[in-house]
């Protein structure tokens, strides 16, 4: 009975993580603050394609990079507009190679490494080199990108690929994503990608720092850190092709006759959490509570993700320091059953209380 309760409740439960919207809001202030101060990232190290990106960006989002600096990388997919030539006029894909090929050309072009101005040119240059147009006007566009970009996922508000043509602060691109949200944990997980990992090498030459990141690499930052103090050290800049994954938080569960029933994140400041301490952040066990038959459902970490082991808990001792108070562990479930007796003996003297008054008030009128 105590697990088919409790999976009931975990299909509906909605964990309070309390605090973290609070996060959120200061994600977007410093953010602000930021942009006030205007200060410039480094430029960007030698453009180099990275293969750890796959999702396309909006075209409304690709399209704000002015086109005598957005630099065409392979797989770009581009808009490609001949005025008065529909049947050329149209979208393409650029090759893995960095090639473009248009109808009507005998041979692709090479696209890669080329501005979209200086494609836009090129394109009508070869148009006149083969006889097909003397004064071509082409404009050339980006449609999709996806090498120009970095892949936010995990516990933001808007997970997907965002466009960067630069070096980017980490809090710049959260806030793109619409910040934390209330689930999200105290971590993010950076993947870098080749140029990334290139810069960082560059930065370890200048000032000796100890194992720079090569591409594919993951570390940890602490987020929490980065919104609350806004620490320039855990504000790192990101490049094109680097991935950034928000952990989701650790939770435990406290459930059945508690004051405050319900999911709590394990911060910093819960990691040490007890028996004892959870049922005080639950606002205690309520009168109902029959505590001789407090249970904790951990995982087994042997068996199927849905098997718990029970583990019981001394109430009585724990509260008299006779035995140590039980540490609980991410995804634990304290569970404090109701007393039946208890809950009928307080039923039938609310409905005797309930019937007395309803007696006192009939005989009042009746005077």
């Amino acid at each position: 009975m105590v697990r088919k309760w409790v999976e009931v409740w975990e299909r509906r439960t909605v964990a309070k993580a309390s605090g973290l919207g609070i996060a959120v809001l200061l994600l977007t202030s410093l953010t602000s603050a930021r942009a006030q101060q205007g200060t410039a990232p480094p430029a960007l190290p030698p453009e180099a394609a990275s293969k750890e990106t796959t999702l396309p960006v909006a075209p409304s989002d690709a399209l704000r990079m002015p086109s005598n600096e957005y630099v065409v990388s392979p797989e770009d997919l581009l808009d490609v507009y001949v005025l008065d030539v529909p049947e050329v006029t149209r979208t393409y894909r650029v090759s893995s190679n960095g090639f473009l090929t248009l109808p009507l050309l005998p041979e692709p072009i090479p696209a890669a490494g080329e501005t979209l101005d200086r494609l836009s040119h090129l394109i009508s240059t070869k148009f006149h080199d083969a006889g097909m147009l003397n004064n071509a006007r082409v404009t050339v566009s980006v449609v999709e990108t996806r090498r120009h970009s970095v892949l936010v996922s995990g516990e933001v508000k808007n997970p997907q690929t965002y466009p960067i043509f630069g070096p980017t602060r980490l809090l710049d691109v959260l806030v793109k994503a619409g910040g934390l949200t209330e689930g999200a944990g105290n971590d993010a997980i950076i993947t870098r990608g080749e140029i990334g990992a290139r810069a960082d090498l560059a930065e370890s030459a200048r000032t000796g720092a100890v194992n720079p990141s090569t591409q594919g690499q993951s570390f940890t930052l602490n987020i929490r850190k980065l919104v609350v103090t806004g620490d320039d050290k855990t504000n790192i800049l990101l490049y094109p092709g680097d991935r950034v994954m928000l952990q989701r938080a650790e939770l435990i569960y406290i459930l059945g006759a508690v004051n405050r029933p319900g999911g709590y994140v394990l911060d910093e400041a819960r990691q040490h959490i007890t028996v004892l301490k959870a049922l005080a952040m639950a606002g205690d066990v309520s009168g109902l509570a029959k505590k001789k038959r407090i249970t904790i459902l951990r995982r087994d970490p042997a068996g199927p993700e849905e098997k718990r082991l029970e583990i019981p808990v001394d109430y009585k001792a724990t509260v008299k320091g006779q035995i140590a108070d039980v540490r609980l562990m991410a995804d634990d479930i304290l569970y404090v059953p109701e007393s039946a007796g208890l809950k009928a003996w307080r039923t039938s003297i609310n409905s005797a209380v309930s019937m007395a008054t309803m007696g006192g008030t009939a005989l009042l009128i009746y005077h």
